[in-house]
């Protein structure tokens, strides 16, 4: 089948990724169509509407299925004079993938949550905390190219002992899920690598392609200590061979254990308040933690294989060229009980309000600024920061 992909922010390269493995690994054809350049051309892109509307309109009038990813739905007219209606009434079929959290998506569009959530138009969800809240949609993983040579183990000498990109430098507490800590983390962070010697380097807004050398150069990769949720950037440092600290909550887990088909995690599945030891373990142990890594590798050659998890992607569409109403949640992740809504939904919050109370309980030095950072090396053409000397 003939696919095209619609989106209008790069989304970490997701949309591009899914598209270039529908290529390489199913018979479908699919091309991608960005809104515009998005000022982060190391995420790569296909075609942009902005600059070849022609060529997005023909691919969109050729295509079986449209697919939006986010913010899109059929009454959009950012790509006119695309009419996704009346292609729809032509018999194009159109699925949808959520990234975000749905507050997030419908804030962007300027409709409620519960607005968004009743659009009747077959949906998917990435399978990290965004599905708990999508309850009908079908949940397919997120991936990445494990074989790109910028996902593999690094071939020299690495230059750091821990990598962090937080997206913001929210603080743990101040939002549910958009925060990776930053203020905390970095303190545990700074703390363990002051007491070890060893170097440590922080990325916020920076080209992919430059933070990928930069973890790919790290021995340990810090992702999100806080919500119960990783992130892309856990899956990238599996897949270069990392040992990643990441909290994942019951319900992730589960989840991830559903598409990997084992019950093992292959996080070092630790909480915010457990950081500074295990760090303090892991640096004063680097043949350990090496082999650690090199069982993130394994994880990902083995049970999170793109080729693989792209096809739960094609599964989806030809589900929905069969029935549009059989893309739906899958049996065994429903949530449609109070018991399964609890351990996914309220558990998980109780313990998270739980944790914050009991860190707001206690007193501990300020947070330094995330913008007074020991040293900053940054090149101009992006927002690297490095918080050593030991780090240029």
């Amino acid at each position: 089948m003939r696919i095209v992909h619609f989106a209008v922010t790069p989304l970490a390269g997701a949309p591009l990724r899914i598209v270039q493995m529908l290529n390489a690994h199913t018979g479908h054809s699919a091309r991608l169509v960005d809104l515009c350049r998005y000022g982060t051309e190391d995420f790569g892109q296909d075609v942009v509407f902005s600059e070849t509307p022609e060529l997005a309109m023909e691919l969109a009038a050729q295509a079986d299925i449209i697919h939006f990813h986010n913010y899109l739905d059929l009454d959009n007219t950012q790509f006119a004079p695309i009419d996704f209606r009346a292609l729809q009434r032509k018999g194009t079929l159109f699925i949808r993938h959520f990234h975000s959290h749905p507050d997030l998506v419908a804030s962007r569009m300027g409709i409620t949550a519960n607005a968004l959530l009743a659009q009747d138009i077959p949906a998917l969800v990435i399978a990290q905390f965004q599905e708990r809240y999508y309850p009908k949609a079908h949940v397919v993983p997120n991936f990445v190219p494990e074989h790109d040579p910028l996902y593999l183990p690094a071939t020299v000498p690495l230059r750091h002992d821990v990598f962090y990109s937080p997206t913001n430098f929210r603080d743990a507490w101040d939002c549910r899920w958009n925060t990776k800590a930053a203020p905390q983390t970095h303190c545990a962070i700074m703390a363990a690598c002051k007491k070890a010697d060893a170097s440590w380097v922080l990325v916020h807004k920076t080209p992919l392609r430059r933070t990928l050398a930069l973890k790919q150069a790290s021995r340990i990769v810090v992702d999100d200590l806080t919500t119960g949720s990783y992130h892309l950037t856990g899956l990238e440092a599996l897949s270069q061979g990392k040992p990643v600290l990441a909290y994942l909550d019951e319900r992730t887990r589960s989840i991830m254990q559903h598409f990997s088909g084992t019950a093992e995690n292959p996080f070092i599945n630790i909480k915010l308040e457990d950081a500074l030891p295990v760090l303090n373990y892991l640096l004063a142990a680097p043949d350990e933690a090496a082999e650690i890594g090199m069982a993130s590798r394994e994880f990902m050659l083995t049970r999170w294989r793109s080729d693989e998890m792209v096809q739960r992607i094609s599964e989806a569409y030809a589900m929905l060229a069969h029935d549009p109403a059989s893309v739906t949640r899958q049996p065994e992740l429903q949530l449609d009980c109070c018991s399964r809504r609890f351990f996914a939904l309220t558990l998980p919050d109780i313990i998270h309000t739980s944790r914050k109370a009991r860190d707001k309980a206690q007193i501990r030095p300020q947070n330094p600024p995330m913008h007074l950072m020991d040293e900053e090396t940054a090149d101009a053409a992006d927002t690297t920061v490095a918080l050593n000397k030991q780090v240029a």
